[in-house]
């Protein structure tokens, strides 16, 4: 090969290099994130140029130790955009895509079979940064309209206590049991129960009070 070719394929690599940072940081620069376009670009643009040099110049040397410099290089570059204000951190995610893009310029450093992985990294990238924010949204949305309760109450099965519907009625309320727990005297018909439930906001406790007041078997109860 000569070099004229090794060196189209070598600005080759910087340009894929830089592009798919650059698509990366694109998203981040939208959301107006303190690391953007020309950081991403950058890091994966250098991590790239720094990998074929040490391929070029040491192809017998251990590569390995390069890339985990790089790597050590970009947890400081990506420790600078993580804000911490009391309890919220923000930039997590901007950190990891900085370090994520530091592996994508050394794959397509490395070239090769690498380097179409590093084109396959960089869309599940963008679909990770883009598709997950859809979702987000609707899985925060259905934890907030659940909430956790425990129950506790004691039936008794010589009274006409049934527990089969008791929890029938709870699902009725849309109340979703994650887990039932029982215990019991040895010698009493009373057995104890414990419920841990999600229960969906606009159901009214009282709804739940109501329907074991009218349960047969039910004694003593708590719902917590």
């Amino acid at each position: 090969m000569d070099l004229s070719h090794q060196f189209g394929i070598m600005v080759l690599k910087l340009l894929i290099a830089v592009i798919l940072g650059g698509v990366i940081g694109l998203e981040r620069e939208m959301h107006e994130r303190p690391a953007g376009l020309r950081t991403h670009a950058l890091v994966c643009l250098g991590s790239a140029l720094i990998t074929i040099i040490s391929i070029s110049l040491y192809p017998t040397s251990d590569s390995g130790r390069i890339a985990a410099q790089i790597v050590s290089g970009i947890g400081f570059l990506g420790a600078g955009t993580i804000l911490r204000q009391g309890n919220i951190v923000k930039g997590l995610t901007t950190a990891a895509s900085l370090w994520t893009v530091a592996g994508i310029g050394m794959a397509v450093g490395v070239g090769g079979i690498v380097a179409v992985l590093a084109v396959v990294a960089a869309l599940i990238v963008m679909l990770t940064l883009i598709g997950v924010k859809y979702v987000e949204p609707r899985l925060w949305r259905e934890a907030i309209e659940r909430g956790r309760h425990e129950l506790y109450f004691e039936l008794n099965r010589e009274g006409g206590g049934n527990l089969e519907r008791i929890m029938n009625n709870l699902k009725a309320l849309e109340i979703t049991i994650e887990s039932c727990s029982s215990s019991i005297d040895p010698g009493s018909p009373v057995k104890s129960y414990r419920l841990v439930m999600m229960v969906p906001h606009n159901i009214d406790q009282h709804a739940i009070i109501n329907m074991l007041d009218k349960e047969e078997g039910v004694g003593r109860y708590e719902l917590a």
